[in-house]
C-alpha cells in the first residue's frame, strides 16, 4: 500500500522557515500528493518563498487566526490523509515511512499521533514504529498526547465533525476533543512517541505564550468535563475537574518559568482552579523554596528510575514524574 496524503501548512510571517518546512515535506518517501500552504495575511516573503520551494499556495488577504487557516486548508484538501505542519516546523527524514506503517497497522484510524524533537536536536537515525496507545475522550481530557505537527488526520471524519474551530489558541486540542466525542470514534484515535517532527517551541511562539494557553485550556476542559466524565457521580466529576485544573495550573507555571519569565507574571491559582483549598495549596507549592524542594525530589526520583533501569531491577513502587505541559 502506498499512503495517499497531503501536507497542509498554515503560515504567518514565516519567511525565515517556510522553505525548510516545505522542503522537509516534499523530500518524504512516499511523497505527499501535494504540499498546500495557506498564508494567513502574511506581509513578508512567506508566499514567494513557499512557492519557490515547490508548494501550492493560497494567499489569504487578512490575518484570521490559526483556526481559520487550518479550516481553509482542510476544506481545500483532497487526499484521504492529511498532516498539518506548522510553518516553523520540519518533518524528519523517514516520517512518511512511519505514517505508512501506522496506517497499515490501523487502517480504520481517524487520528494517528507521533512524537517530536526540538528543532535544535539531531534527527534520530532509522526510527522504528513503537506500539500505539489508544486515546479516547476521557484520556484526552485528562491530558492531550497529540503533537499538532506530528499527527496524521483522516480527512472525511474531520470534515464531518465540522473541522477546526475559528479560534486562535489550542485549536488542535479543541478539534481533538470534538472528534473524540463522536459516537463512532471509539478505537480510532491512536498515539505513539516515535518522533516525526522537528518542532520550534520557544517563548515567542504561540505555544510559548503560556498564560493565554492555560486560560484557553481551562475553558476547553470545563466545557467538555461533563461529557468526558459521563457515568461518574457529580461529586466525583467536580473533584476530577478541580484536580485536572490544578495539574494544568502547575504545569503551566513550570513551563512559564522554563521560558525565563517571573512567577509574578503568571496566573493566580484562583483564576484557574475553583474553590479556596486547592488554590491556597497551589500558592504554597509555588513559593520559590517549595518549588526548589519539589524539583529536587523530582530529579532524585528520575535518577532512581534511571539507576534501577540500568541495573535491570524492576521499577516497582516508582512513579514517573510528568513533564510540564503548556
Amino acid at each position: 500500500m502506498t499512503l495517499a496524503y497531503e501536507v497542509l501548512v498554515p503560515a504567518y510571517q514565516a519567511e525565515d522557515s517556510i522553505a525548510a518546512a516545505v522542503a522537509s515535506a516534499l523530500s518524504q518517501r512516499p511523497a505527499p500528493a501535494r504540499v498546500l500552504v495557506y498564508s494567513d495575511g502574511s506581509t513578508d516573503a512567506t508566499v514567494a518563498r513557499a512557492r519557490a520551494a515547490g508548494a501550492e499556495v493560497v494567499d489569504g488577504v487578512e490575518n484570521r487566526g490559526v483556526g481559520a487557516a487550518r479550516q481553509t486548508l482542510l476544506e481545500r484538501a483532497r487526499a484521504p490523509w492529511l498532516l498539518v505542519l506548522d510553518g516553523d516546523d520540519r518533518l524528519l527524514p523517514d516520517a512518511a515511512r512511519l505514517f505508512e506503517e501506522a496506517v497499515e497497522t490501523h487502517p480504520d484510524a481517524w487520528v494517528l499521533g507521533f512524537g517530536e524533537v526540538p528543532d535544535t536536536a539531531v534527527a534520530p537515525s532509522g526510527p522504528v514504529l513503537d506500539p500505539a496507545r489508544p486515546v479516547d475522550l476521557r484520556s484526552l481530557w485528562r491530558r492531550n498526547p497529540f503533537v499538532s505537527s506530528s499527527t496524521l488526520i483522516r480527512r472525511e471524519p474531520a470534515l464531518r465533525v465540522g473541522g477546526f474551530p475559528p479560534v486562535r489558541r489550542l485549536v488542535d486540542y479543541a478539534f481533538w476533543l470534538v472528534l473524540a466525542g463522536d459516537p463512532a470514534a471509539q478505537g480510532r484515535l491512536w498515539n505513539r512517541t516515535v518522533p516525526v517532527t522537528a518542532r520550534a517551541v520557544h517563548g515567542g511562539t504561540i505555544t510559548g505564550n503560556v498564560v493565554a494557553a492555560v486560560q484557553a485550556e481551562r475553558e476547553l476542559l470545563v466545557r467538555h468535563a461533563d461529557v468526558a466524565l459521563s457515568g461518574l457521580p457529580r461529586p466525583v466529576r467536580g473533584a476530577a475537574t478541580r484536580a485536572r485544573l490544578s495539574v494544568l495550573w502547575w504545569r503551566g507555571l513550570s513551563r512559564h518559568l522554563d521560558y525565563g519569565r517571573p512567577a509574578s507574571s503568571y496566573l493566580p491559582a484562583g483564576d484557574v482552579v475553583p474553590g479556596g483549598v486547592l488554590p491556597g495549596l497551589l500558592r504554597l507549592l509555588a513559593l520559590p523554596s517549595v518549588r526548589r524542594t519539589v524539583r529536587a525530589a523530582a530529579r532524585t526520583a528520575r535518577g532512581g528510575l534511571r539507576r534501577d533501569a540500568g541495573a535491570g531491577r524492576p521499577l516497582v513502587g516508582r512513579t514517573a514524574v510528568a513533564a510540564p505541559e503548556g
